[in-house]
């Protein structure tokens, strides 16, 4: 029986963009007037990746002599036709459908045999009919599937039935960020003879990671083309990664693994490739639904797993990563993420796409952003959830190129430091509040400091900006006292003569804050 070709990503609109809607891979690299990816932070960290993993399929350049000399036209020009050469390996439905295993097919009609053979009774032939039937993609909001015992709660957790370009998104989104847990298939045969790996809950995808959720960063540029440019390796980079034994790899379009221990999936796990697109799930759309089962297994950070746009520290015994922290918001790390500025080289944390793409294109650009984001998740015994106080983050700060260096970074850390400081002071004056009226919350005091940073946010790019020589310091200053006020007054009413008893005794002392004197380099 021969499959029909449908629906081809290079042709077909499926990629959220800002301002257009959707448009197909033909059209992100032909337009150059698209600015950015739409949807949630996940499917723009996973569409990034895989624009990332075609230009770099199409073009790698040999050094950085050759990343420096490229322009953005002749980039997508590469990518153009790359994507003719390989077109028929875009098709979402067909022979050969786009990252999925159509051989799955006959792993599930195997275990459907099998478990009718073995059925004593009508109702366990039902069992055996309905197992082998595809599952439901739910939402299709987090790379994963629903339960069989979710709870509905509102509208948007019922499964509804997806279109053929977010079916698209849902795949590519797996590939990197499927989420850790009992949602695979069961019972169903390896494709690799004698292979042990799998247990009863499939691992995480590597670039969620198996704890909260890693954060991931990225420079931005004013188009999608600048943005795939500034976060370009070149063959020089990929090398001396030695965590890359495989260097840059093979795109699995190109040559997908036949099984999840073949010599094609070995190479995969060990490339640069592999940080862009995984196959950490072997899948297969089938109707509304999709067959789901766990494909190859990587390390943790613990064991080695690096992407470039992973916050690392790797200078103690055992190496730290910047987690998703929806208390705190990505905008917060940015001194971390920057740390290669500082005189001494690179201290503590480091970001690669953001220290590579900076140091080659910072002469470049008048202004280069730097995205940060990802998705907090829980981890209970290998099975991943988002619920709590779990949620999307993502930050997004541009930064001046004219005037980056090591004393716009020295007075970045001292405004950070001095913004902590404040934090802490309105969280000490609000939990103040309470004590003198005999009240103890500390909750509040937390909330006081939530909002005051929420506020900060809002001129976070107006600090960075001003400190830069000339330093305006003095005036952002005064507006971020502000916020430290608001959140103070938000929290603490004064209403009662006792509760302005205790405003007044309690309120923050900015005084500190205020006095810029010998607080800048």
């Amino acid at each position: 029986m021969t499959l029909e070709n449908r629906f081809n990503l290079i042709d077909e609109p499926w990629i959220p963009v800002i301002d257009k809607g959707r448009l197909s891979l033909r059209q992100v690299f032909s337009k150059t007037d698209n600015r950015g990816l739409g949807g949630n932070p996940l499917q723009k960290l996973a569409l990034t990746k895989l624009l990332l993993a075609i230009a770099q399929a199409a073009f790698t350049p040999e050094d950085d002599d050759d990343l420096e000399s490229i322009e953005t036209s002749e980039l997508a020009k590469k990518c153009l036709e790359y994507l003719e050469t390989w077109y028929d390996r875009f098709w979402l439905y067909g022979e050969k459908p786009f990252l999925q295993m159509p051989v799955i097919n006959s792993l599930i009609e195997r275990r459907k045999r099998h478990d009718l053979n073995t059925a004593t009774n009508k109702a366990g032939q039902r069992n055996a009919e309905a197992s082998a039937l595809p599952k439901s993609l739910g939402m299709g909001f987090y790379p994963d599937l629903p339960a069989d015992n979710n709870t509905i709660l509102t509208q948007y957790q019922v499964p509804k039935v997806l279109s053929d370009a977010d079916k698209a998104l849902f795949i590519v989104s797996l590939m990197n960020f499927a989420l850790g847990g009992k949602r695979t298939e069961k019972n169903l045969d390896t494709l690799t003879d004698g292979y042990t790996g799998k247990t009863g809950s499939a691992k995480a995808a590597p670039s969620i990671g198996n704890y909260t959720g890693y954060l991931h960063s990225m420079l931005v540029g004013e188009t999608l083309i600048d943005t795939i440019l500034l976060n370009l390796l070149s063959h020089d980079r990929i090398t001396e990664n030695a965590y890359w034994t495989t260097e840059l790899g093979t795109a699995p379009w190109e040559e997908m693994p036949t099984g999840e221990d073949c010599s094609i999936a070995r190479k995969l796990k060990s490339s640069y490739m592999a940080t862009l697109i995984s196959i950490s799930r072997f899948v297969l759309l089938e109707g509304d639904g999709i067959y789901y089962i766990e494909g190859l297994q990587y390390p943790s950070h613990k064991e080695g797993w690096r992407e470039p746009s992973m916050a690392v520290n790797a200078h103690g015994a055992t190496p730290k990563i910047k987690w998703i922290n929806t208390n705190k918001r990505p905008w917060r790390e940015l001194p971390a993420l920057l740390a290669f500025m500082s005189a001494s080289g690179v201290q503590g944390y480091d970001c690669q796409f953001i220290r590579y793409g900076l140091v080659h294109f910072r002469s470049r650009y008048k202004r280069i952003g730097v995205w940060s984001g990802g998705l907090k998740v829980s981890t209970n015994a290998g099975d991943q959830s988002v619920k709590q106080d779990d949620d999307f983050v993502e930050s997004l700060i541009f930064l001046d190129c004219a005037i980056l260096g090591e004393l716009w970074y020295h007075q970045l850390q001292v405004e950070m430091d001095a913004l902590d400081q404040l934090s802490k002071t309105v969280w000490a004056a609000t939990n103040g509040y309470f004590k003198t009226q005999n009240m103890t919350d500390t909750n509040l005091a937390g909330h006081a400091s939530t909002l005051f940073w929420e506020l900060c946010e809002r001129r976070f790019q107006d600090l960075v900006d001003a400190c830069a020589p000339p330093h305006d310091i003095v005036r952002v200053r005064k507006i971020l006292a502000q916020s430290a006020k608001k959140a103070y007054d938000t929290f603490c009413p004064k209403e009662s003569a006792r509760q302005i008893d205790a405003w007044a005794k309690n309120r923050p002392n900015l005084i500190n804050y205020l006095n810029t004197e010998n607080k800048q380099p």
